[in-house]
């Protein structure tokens, strides 16, 4: 999200590491429950619908496929309730900042869940909404909102959003199975305006050094690439350090010596680590795509990824990767983003990747 989703909290790092193990705890009964089959029903005929909180007209339109297998959890600070008619109220600011401010269709989310311990409709069920970049049409998306300035959500509100996933699940709209990418995620956009920290320009790179690269001498890249083209390798993941370097290592004599390549086909590769490691690197052309080797930077992400997509971890550190080709010059600021299956016959990258890319700026159209 623009207003600092990815993490830039105003609740200290003890307020939400308390509310992390709480919601920890509490998705991992109904999880439970839900696997045995001896979850109940909850009474939600409660929701607060978008007509009694006073919601503009819809805008999001675009449907969500359900049942969903993630569940994204957020924080929105600076709109302190207690009452359902100051929680309305405050909804409306919000969708008022989503919609003017953001230019989004609608409320980010598809239901929120006031300190007052109601449940308020966002954009609902089956329409996606504009709460987690790379996403939003693969989860829902459920934000607490309305806690005091420092507080956890109150007993109330984290009751009843136990009973809100509770009634996803036995209603068909959420997986038993249902994992989160993210535990909490936190929204700034009506927080006081604190100082912002500077912007780190590039993600932290693994050089090829680290991982023992053999010396290669191959034809350079045409910079700035005009494309950029997400790649899964088909093989084994990794999510260690050790672990993704020696599998790195062992990829570059694989495509060295059993296909001939003249290094590691990839300019950068991406492990569940969170990490990037650098393949050729940035001036160097790979032989990830023919026809494009020369004019498009491949990223590759370590696994195969047709049925569960990569972590959020990987997920960030490849989007800060291509911010960063952008800012250093490597990439085209109009590039085009593609996964290797546009442009080749290919299962690469995978499905499940595929379609969270699809999502990401500059995908093609």
């Amino acid at each position: 999200m623009d207003c600092s989703s990815a993490g830039d909290f105003s609740w200290n790092k003890t307020h939400l590491k308390h509310l992390s193990e709480r919601l920890q705890y509490l998705f991992g009964n109904i999880s439970q429950l839900a696997g045995k089959g001896s979850l109940g029903l909850y009474d939600v005929s409660t929701i607060v619908s978008r007509e009694e909180w006073g919601a503009g007209a819809v805008g999001c339109n675009t449907s969500l496929t359900m049942p969903v297998g993630l569940l994204v959890t957020h924080h929105v600070p600076g709109l302190e309730c207690h009452s359902q008619a100051l929680c309305s109220q405050r909804l409306q600011e919000l969708q008022a900042h989503h919609t003017q401010n953001n230019s989004w269709c609608d409320v980010a989310y598809n239901f929120l869940v006031g300190d007052d311990g109601r449940v308020y409709e966002g954009v609902g069920w089956g329409v996606q909404g504009v709460h987690t970049q790379g996403y939003n049409n693969i989860s829902l998306g459920f934000a607490f909102f309305g806690t005091e300035k420092g507080h956890s959500p109150s007993p109330a509100a984290l009751t009843a959003m136990e009973h809100l996933i509770s009634y996803a699940v036995q209603k068909g709209h959420l997986s038993p199975w249902y994992t989160q990418p993210f535990l909490v995620k936190g929204e700034n956009c009506l927080a006081p305006l604190r100082k912002a920290s500077p912007k780190k320009a590039c993600p932290d790179i693994v050089p090829r050094s680290a991982w023992e690269a053999r010396e290669t001498h191959c034809p350079r890249m045409s910079l700035p690439a005009r494309y950029a083209i997400i790649i899964h390798t088909a093989q084994r993941t990794c999510g260690a350090a050790e672990e993704c370097r020696l599998l790195v290592q062992t990829m570059q004599s694989f495509h060295m010596d059993r296909f001939h390549s003249c290094d590691i086909d990839y300019n950068f590769l991406v492990g569940q680590d969170g990490a990037i490691y650098e393949g050729v690197g940035w001036r160097v052309q790979g032989s990830h795509t023919p026809g494009y080797s020369d004019i498009a930077l491949g990223i590759a992400f370590m696994g195969t990824f047709s049925g569960t997509p990569p972590n959020a971890a990987a997920l960030e550190a490849a989007q800060a990767l291509l911010q960063c080709a952008v800012d250093k010059g490597y990439l085209t600021p109009n590039y085009l983003l593609m996964g290797q299956s546009d442009v080749i016959t290919t299962l690469s990258p995978g499905k499940a990747l595929y379609d969270i890319i699809s999502t990401w700026p500059h995908f093609k159209q």
